[in-house]
């Protein structure tokens, strides 16, 4: 009979071990379900803040600049004028395709020029970058339907991602 008390004292410091990893914070955190679609803009973006603006609908603090616009030294006859999204992330790769998508989805609605569109997240883990150029953009928005957020990351025409792999 001494071992069913021991039992149920196991049992009892076990649950309370199991339910004290669970926190706010976690559920914070959490990802979104997978199979999102990017958000369609139902107007053109004459600027970067037009487009930011926009972003920040769906990218909290969402930072957009041409590279063009925040380097000093930007040779316009050689560089490549990057169009930024950048953002902090929570390192959750469903919210971050969602991120992505709605980023390539608005610019394809951008009427400014830009050479390459460069959306990077920040986590406290390090940065992830996707790169999509022009054309991969106008092929990805030119039907009109929503950019798909599980396959956008596959469509980039470059990435530096040690965060989601």
């Amino acid at each position: 009979m001494k071992s069913v008390p021991h039992l149920v004292s196991a049992l009892t410091v076990t649950c309370a071990l199991a339910l004290g990893g669970c926190s706010a914070k976690e559920s914070d955190t959490s990802d979104i379900e997978p199979g999102q679609s990017a958000e369609v803009p139902t107007s053109d973006f004459d600027s970067t803040d037009a487009l930011g603006d926009y972003l920040r609908g769906s990218i909290d603090e969402a930072h957009v600049h041409r590279e063009s616009e925040s380097n000093p030294d930007f040779d316009h006859e050689r560089d490549v004028d990057r169009l930024h999204v950048e953002f902090p992330s929570s390192g959750q790769p469903n919210t971050d395709k969602k991120a992505t998508a709605d980023a390539v989805q608005g610019a394809g609605n951008a009427e400014f020029d830009y050479d390459m569109l460069m959306v990077t997240g920040t986590t406290d883990e390090g940065t992830w970058s996707y790169m999509f150029s022009t054309d991969t953009v106008k092929d990805l928005t030119k039907s009109g339907e929503a950019v798909a957020s599980d396959t956008v990351w596959d469509s980039a025409d470059q990435d530096f991602d040690s965060v989601h792999r």
